[in-house]
């Protein structure tokens, strides 16, 4: 996961520049969280393959898009599975294009990204307006050090490229081409 603080920057950014797409801000919001969240109401972890529809943990971040948009619970005019997608093709992004590199030296040193995630924190949440819910604090932490992998500077430009895509054009090159319709590199 590309951390909640990203996820809901990306979310925030994604709806003032496209207003027109999302009519419930929240429902699009709890979308974009929904896939890293425990199960509602039962305290138990997520499968978080299940979840992200691929292959998560032990250095595993594959999502598959293809299988989220063919999923029948799956209803695309809705605000939460528009926050949904969006949180699946953040994180397929982030792991496979624009971090793949700090992705790669990270399972090297059997490491997380979680540090950096604190670190970022103390600049993301002011700098997006973000006010985590009581539910959300104990993952949102800030830490005054230096990540060690995740630059803060790329980060802020992942998040206004992720803001930038149109979920309906990344819906139509998937539906077209399967995930390899998808980029596997970043292009500056």
């Amino acid at each position: 996961m590309a951390g909640f603080t990203i996820h809901l920057a990306v979310a925030k950014q994604y709806h003032q520049k496209h207003p027109e797409e999302i009519t419930n801000l929240e429902e699009f919001l709890k979308g974009t969280i929904a896939p890293d969240l425990n199960k509602e109401g039962t305290g138990t972890e997520q499968n978080k393959s299940e979840s992200h529809y691929g292959k998560w943990g032990n250095g595993e971040a594959e999502v598959h898009l293809d299988q989220f948009l063919h999923d029948p619970k799956v209803e695309m005019k809705q605000d939460f599975w528009k926050g949904y997608f969006l949180h699946l093709l953040t994180d397929y992004y982030f792991y496979r294009v624009f971090f793949a590199q700090e992705f790669t030296k990270l399972k090297e040193a059997k490491d997380n990204f979680y540090h950096d995630y604190d670190c970022l924190n103390t600049v993301l949440l002011p700098k997006y307006q973000i006010t985590p819910s009581e539910n959300l604090k104990k993952w949102m932490g800030t830490k005054e050090e230096t990540p060690k992998y995740l630059k803060q500077e790329k980060v802020e430009t992942f998040i206004e490229k992720m803001a930038n895509i149109s979920l309906k054009e990344q819906r139509e090159l998937i539906e077209e081409k399967g995930m390899e319709g998808l980029p596997n590199e970043y292009q500056n």
